[in-house]
């Protein structure tokens, strides 16, 4: 169980799927109230592929360190990442790619337009939570606007119904019995999160890397179309793959295979030819 030290001290925990001779390294960022074990398969897809995969528990999730649906500041996942990239390195010296799905996904958004200055190879970005795709109940608006000066840590009910993640039932079941699933959601995180969707899509023009965006056109939790209009508003070399019947977790899908397969030809097209 490989770990490594956050900047502010925080001990963070992930997965490591390496093949003997990597082509490349994809760093996986998971969704809110996630973890990397959930996305073994994906892991282990990748190894197959000779691509290295290396998933994180993000901060406050899964076997890392942190208050458990709490974010003090946005910015701290940003440091995460970094120090993430840098134990990546430790392992292999291959060109190193992003994974981020759904909170993942605007983590690793927000990352490519603040770090400039040590680019990553490409991104895939599925199903990024700009925005959700249902409306939150009055007293959770109300919360998220009083509490976080308030009371931040408060841990607030996530509401998520499992039965909107995939079209596979057992994926759902197993997500609502994974004693690893937190979920909750603090005020103070609620607000960390919305600064970044506005952040991300003012800065969209930062981004330089390629980037490859997997949408779901049956999303349920986040709002697809906010990603498209953000995907199709860059200036840069960008891929959308629409999966019209898919639900949230697209790489968790009874179709999953055109997902990754898609996620594979963009990771070839990024490598140097052999």
């Amino acid at each position: 169980m490989p770990t490594l030290t956050a900047p502010d001290g925080t001990q963070l925990v992930y997965d490591a799927y390496e093949p003997a001779e990597p082509r490349a390294a994809v760093l996986v960022l998971h969704d809110w109230s996630d973890h990397a074990g959930r996305w073994r398969e994906v892991g282990e897809w990748l190894r197959d592929a000779r691509v290295a995969a290396y998933l994180l528990d993000q901060r406050g999730h899964g076997r890392s360190g942190g208050r458990r649906g709490y974010l003090s500041r946005f910015s701290q996942l940003l440091g995460d990442l970094q120090a993430f990239r840098r134990a990546v390195r430790l392992r292999t010296d291959r060109p190193q790619l992003l994974l981020g799905i759904s909170f993942g996904g605007l983590v690793a958004l927000r990352y490519l337009e603040t770090q400039p200055s040590d680019p990553i190879a490409a991104a895939v970005i599925c199903c990024p939570w700009l925005g959700l795709a249902f409306r939150t109940p009055a007293w959770k608006r109300l919360a998220g606007r009083v509490l976080p000066d308030v009371w931040p840590t408060l841990a607030v009910p996530l509401g998520l119904d499992p039965e909107h993640l995939s079209r596979d039932a057992a994926v759902n079941k197993a997500y609502g019995e994974d004693p690893a699933v937190h979920g909750v959601m603090s005020p103070g995180a609620w607000r960390e999160i919305k600064w970044a969707q506005g952040a991300v899509v003012a800065d969209g023009h930062r981004i330089e890397c390629p980037l490859l965006f997997l949408l779901a056109g049956e999303d349920r939790v986040v709002d697809a179309h906010l990603g498209r209009a953000f995907a199709d508003g860059l200036k840069g070399a960008v891929l959308v793959r629409w999966y019209p019947e898919m639900y949230h977790e697209v790489l968790h899908d009874p179709q999953r295979d055109q997902a990754m397969g898609d996620i594979l030809a963009f990771v070839d097209a990024q490598l140097p030819p052999v």
